[in-house]
């Protein structure tokens, strides 16, 4: 397994914010190093560029008040649109290539380690890989991750994801792409 190079670096830190950094880094089981580093990290991968794309945060309740207050199709609608610009925009804003690989790892650390949307999970067999997305806000919530996420794959991949919904989770599947050999790419027959 790769290990991130690391590099020694002091800083002096208001007595309060560190009293608070070790008080959640004991609940969570960590050390205070891991946490600082998993908070920049967050900063320096999501948050600094966040700010450009004007957000602004809620409570869970009023979230769910709000979806729910939209039909299905209008929430579907308002899913894909969000799915077709959002991550294709966040990802080229990084300076990221727009491919299936980045569109994975947004859905596991934009979508769900960053923005929390959901839990995520996967599995990967040769042919495909299953993420799954667990949350609790309900049915239109999944409706939402869904349409979502499919107009996300077929923006900025063309892959065309298979969904199975529930009311706390979105199961997608995604062919993974066939590689072909070198000698097919260059337009050489295999004689075996």
């Amino acid at each position: 397994m790769d290990k991130t190079p690391t590099q020694t670096k002091s800083f002096r830190l208001d007595a309060d914010v560190l009293e608070s950094l070790e008080i959640e880094s004991a609940r969570r089981g960590m050390s205070v190093n891991s946490l600082t580093n998993q908070i920049l990290r967050k900063w320096v991968n999501f948050d600094r560029f966040l700010q450009d794309f004007g957000t602004l945060t809620l409570s869970v309740h009023d979230f769910i008040r709000v979806i729910n207050s939209f039909d299905d199709d209008t929430l579907r609608a308002l899913a894909s649109e969000s799915g077709r610009r959002f991550p294709k925009d966040l990802i080229l804003f990084t300076g990221q290539k727009n491919d299936l690989k980045t569109s994975i790892r947004f859905v596991e650390t934009i979508i769900c380690d960053y923005m929390r949307w959901a839990n995520y999970h996967s599995t990967s067999a040769d042919n495909e890989l299953v993420m799954t997305l667990r949350h609790n806000y309900g049915n239109k919530w999944s409706i939402a991750l869904e349409s979502m996420l499919a107009t996300m794959f077929e923006t900025n991949t063309s892959v065309v994801p298979r969904f199975t919904v529930t009311d706390s989770m979105v199961l997608m599947t995604i062919q993974k792409p066939v590689e072909s050999k070198p000698e097919e790419a260059a337009g050489i027959e295999s004689t075996g």
